[in-house]
């Protein structure tokens, strides 16, 4: 799977031991906790792992002092992955406890310096984050109604979205006005990437 990911993107060697040191961890600790759907694990490469690198395009060039915070991160995807891959201003957040736990214990174990806050997203009151992305939350309606403290001009979110994104959009649209870009998933054919900007509330 690794020469996969290497025909889409540039991969070095480090990057390629840090990946395999995650999924590894991540299946070693699957058996206490539910990190990510059992169905999943045999496909973790590319249902996970490809999933999140796919997005890297589609995200705003870093600036200092600003961060990128993965809502609803769960296992790690996509901040993780992210990070590894050479993001290097991202913050996780996630109320789950447990699933937090585990995660920082794969940190030590892989070798990762990477800041999460466990509490709900409502609860992180920091200015600054400028990118949002998001796998596996909610809604895009509640999603955006849980980050909305944090938006300015200038954020941007890149989420992944299921076949019914269309109609998260048109309820979305209810209450907020926003511009965005759909973008086909490599990963599938159902799915999309949204790149959503200029959020304001009508």
């Amino acid at each position: 799977m690794l020469k996969t990911l290497g025909s889409y993107c540039s991969i070095s060697k480090e990057q390629k031991e840090a990946l395999k040191c995650f999924v590894s961890q991540i299946k070693i600790k699957q058996e206490k906790i539910n990190l990510i759907g059992k169905s999943t694990i045999h496909r973790i490469w590319t249902r996970h792992i490809l999933d999140s690198i796919q997005i890297i395009e589609h995200l705003p060039k870093e600036k200092s002092e600003k961060f990128v915070l993965d809502v609803g991160t769960g296992a790690g995807f996509p901040g993780v992955v992210l990070h590894i891959m050479g993001r290097k201003n991202v913050i996780l957040c996630d109320k789950s406890s447990k699933k937090v736990f585990f995660l920082k214990k794969i940190f030590k174990e892989c070798c990762l310096d990477i800041e999460v806050y466990n509490n709900r997203v409502e609860m992180y009151l920091k200015k600054n984050v400028d990118v949002i992305v998001s796998r596996a939350f909610a809604s895009l309606k509640k999603l955006i109604n849980s980050i909305f403290h944090l938006i300015s001009y200038e954020t941007v979110l890149v989420i992944h979205k299921g076949k019914k994104y269309k109609e998260e959009i048109k309820e979305a649209e209810k209450t907020y006005f926003f511009k965005y870009e759909k973008f086909q998933s490599i990963t599938s054919k159902e799915g999309v990437i949204l790149k959503i900007e200029n959020i304001k509330k009508k």
